[in-house]
């Protein structure tokens, strides 16, 4: 009898201390990520509609609804307006930090996101490199966090703004809409 009692006791505890260890949120966390590339404006007549992946780090205190994090990424795009049989790839590396904006409304978290960093800007024509470029951009979106288990998963959709060149009367920006689908451990 003693026994069972001690074997509840322990397997209560166990349960309860899972349980509190999974309610307390870490204040680091890591995350990978990827989806579709859609080039928009100005970029749109250039690419293709691409890939993305990206590594990202967050820090967040469970008090505050604000959280720093750092990103970098890797884009993929197939170049259009080439001649018949020539085929070309645009290629952006971004390392970005930001900030973003939590709604804790409950099980599936809202959130607004803001950044900046540079963006490496790489193209090839059948194989041949051509220049490459690091620009200054901003990025801005919105997405939605939830629960799986132990870890966090989202879904975000930005709007990358990339400072490419400057003319005589206008700038001209690359912009791209990244959605992305990852998870944060």
């Amino acid at each position: 009898m003693q026994r069972r009692f001690v074997m509840c006791a322990v397997a209560l505890s166990l349960v309860v201390m899972s349980t509190a260890a999974s309610a307390m949120e870490r204040p680091f966390k890591i995350g990978f990520g990827g989806g579709v590339s859609v080039p928009v404006s100005d970029a749109k007549s250039a690419f293709d509609n691409g890939f993305h992946g990206k590594a990202m780090l967050q820090w967040k205190t469970p008090a505050f609804p604000l959280a720093l994090g750092a990103s970098l990424g890797y884009e993929q795009f197939s170049l259009n307006s080439l001649a018949a049989g020539v085929t070309g790839t645009g290629k952006i590396l971004s390392a970005l930090g930001n900030v973003s904006y939590g709604f804790p409304v409950g099980p599936v978290k809202p959130y607004l996101i803001a950044g900046l960093g540079a963006y490496n800007m790489k193209s090839s024509v059948m194989g041949v490199s051509g220049d490459s470029q690091t620009k200054f951009g901003i990025d801005g979106g919105a997405g939605v966090q939830f629960s799986l288990g132990g870890l966090s998963a989202f879904a975000e959709a930005r709007l990358e703004n990339i400072y490419t060149d400057q003319g005589v009367s206008q700038s001209l920006n690359t912009r791209i809409v990244p959605v992305t689908f990852g998870v944060l451990f």
